[in-house]
């Protein structure tokens, strides 16, 4: 079930544009040129545009996160940073952010933020489709010392990326998947019946069970 404030949440990202039914290219793509057009397209960026509706995403992370003892927060750039510095400033618990690339100049440092070695990390990021850029930076962070608690996102549009991580050894915490979304939307009249339906042929034939 739902609670109040995911329930506030996704109805809030329809509203806004941050999920759209069409027909959409996505990340996948550019290694699966073959694979199907998404009816579905879930934009979390656009979030940080909306300040009110930053505040329920934060709402819905606090939910998340509850319970997890850890040292330190660490977003997937670039995304989920707003979210993960606001998650941070909110709970008081540090953020620090692996970098793509290290830097070139300066400390060259993989890794924005302070932290030492052997202190517990807790990955945030807003979406997870495949597993490709939060196991890149999982790597970032453990080949600094640290340890990964586990790893927090706000969607899972369910085609095996939260699977690859539990595979991997790390825990995962997600707020909506994403035929539950399209249950939500469905029984509230946000959606029809036929765009819920070719969301969940489009799943089944990406990312058969």
């Amino acid at each position: 079930m739902l609670t109040n404030a995911r329930k506030a949440l996704a109805a809030a990202l329809l509203d806004i544009g941050a999920v759209q039914f069409g027909q959409f290219r996505l990340k996948l793509h550019e290694t699966r040129p073959d694979a199907p057009l998404s009816p579905i397209y879930i934009d979390l960026r656009v979030l940080r545009s909306f300040p009110d509706v930053m505040d329920s995403a934060v709402a819905v992370y606090k939910e998340l996160v509850s319970g997890l003892e850890v040292d330190l927060y660490a977003d997937v750039p670039t995304a989920a940073t707003p979210l993960a510095a606001l998650l941070s400033h909110e709970t008081r618990i540090p953020l620090i952010s692996p970098r793509k690339e290290e830097k070139g100049h300066g400390t060259g440092r993989q890794i924005d933020g302070v932290f030492k070695p052997g202190q517990t990390a807790l990955l945030i990021d807003d979406l997870i489709t495949l597993a490709d850029s939060k196991i890149e930076a999982i790597s970032a962070l453990e080949a600094n010392g640290l340890k990964v608690r586990g790893v927090v996102v706000l969607v899972d549009r369910e085609q095996g990326g939260v699977q690859e991580l539990e595979k991997r050894g790390y825990a995962c915490r997600v707020a909506f998947g994403l035929k539950e979304l399209l249950q939500f939307y469905r029984d509230s009249g946000r959606i029809t019946a036929e765009q819920q339906e070719s969301t969940l042929r489009y799943l089944q034939e990406s990312h058969p069970s």
